[in-house]
């Protein structure tokens, strides 16, 4: 009985978690620098004899929306897989620094040349963050990896690649405006181009992570339970850092460095759905998609038509629920 009310839980979750991402995809479509109608957007999804709502429509906001969700689903994810390696509730990309290492990658491509292309910056992202996952992972290992010594590593190298990032932004040709928007997280001017960019990526890491559940439930038991239960723990835990580095990487490479959203969204799909990995990373995908997309929506309708970097808004929610973590949960 108990089994069975739970599973009505998480279908009740999964399917409100679907209906509130369509809201979102819905106002998206409709509210920003110019409002359009219901019959506009309906228009500008299935013909053509507007131009107008067409463009707006199905040129700008519709892939502005599933860059984002894409975005959100990616960080969620690589933040459920860096907790669960390193078993600290506080592991998420940007902490450990893959964010940074990632962001370097962009800001590197960027700086060559602002016309790269964006299947480059994205390819610059994703070796960016798998040579700061394997800094981090080297730096972690003596004789076994460490939870502690990953963390302490990630830290460091956040640090160290956040300050050259900084510089090469601030030496580049780049407006003030896009160098903001990358440090601080936005969506301003993508479109299919960058789905197109980040999306093999996307569709590899999320794939590849559903395939992590069964092993970091095992994890979660300890090193030397995993162990004598035939789980290869340096093996999972680099495949895991790996495949949370291309998460990532994919994300950074469209959004710039977004904070929180590997962090608040594991949480949240642990307190709605349990410790089960396999049940948290779809979980957490989800929410991670409802995040970002929804934040990118109030970045862009608050101040119309100006519109905020969308970092903004998930450190406004993120930075409250880190506190509220430290104070009551951990």
């Amino acid at each position: 009985m108990f089994q069975g009310s739970f599973r009505n839980i998480r279908v009740l979750f999964a399917l409100s978690g679907i209906i509130t991402l369509a809201a979102v995809l819905l106002f998206s479509l409709i509210f920003g620098s110019l409002n359009l109608s219901l019959s506009e957007v309906v228009s500008g999804l299935t013909s053509s004899e507007s131009m107008f709502a067409r463009s707006i429509v199905w040129d700008i906001r519709l892939p502005r929306f599933l860059d984002a969700a894409i975005a959100g689903s990616c960080l969620a994810v690589a933040g459920v897989l860096l907790q669960g390696v390193t078993r600290n509730s506080l592991a998420d990309p940007t902490i450990l620094g893959i964010t940074s290492a990632a962001g370097l990658g962009c800001a590197i491509a960027t700086f060559v040349s602002s016309f790269t292309p964006q299947w480059a910056i994205a390819l610059s992202s994703v070796g960016g963050s798998l040579l700061g996952a394997g800094i981090i992972y080297t730096f972690s290992y003596q004789g076994s990896t460490s939870p502690v010594r990953l963390a302490l590593a990630g830290v460091a190298l956040a640090a160290f690649f956040g300050a050259i990032i900084v510089a090469l932004l601030a030496t580049s040709q780049l407006f003030v405006q896009q160098s903001l928007g990358f440090l601080a997280g936005g969506f301003y001017g993508v479109g299919w181009k960058e789905l197109y960019g980040l999306l093999p990526y996307a569709i590899f890491g999320l794939v590849a992570a559903t395939f992590f559940g069964t092993r970091l439930n095992i994890l979660m038991l300890g090193d030397e339970q995993a162990s004598s239960l035939g789980v290869l723990i340096n093996r999972t835990r680099g495949g895991a850092l790996l495949i949370a580095s291309v998460l990532t990487a994919a994300a950074v490479s469209t959004a710039g460095i977004v904070s929180f959203v590997g962090l608040v969204c594991p949480h949240i799909a642990r307190i709605l759905v349990g410790n089960d990995h396999r049940l948290r990373i779809p979980a957490a995908a989800l929410l991670g998609a409802i995040l970002v997309s929804f934040a990118d929506l109030i970045a862009r309708i608050i101040i119309a038509p100006s519109e905020l970097p969308m970092g903004i808004i998930t450190a406004g929610i993120g930075a409250p629920f880190l506190l509220y973590l430290v104070r009551y949960r951990i």
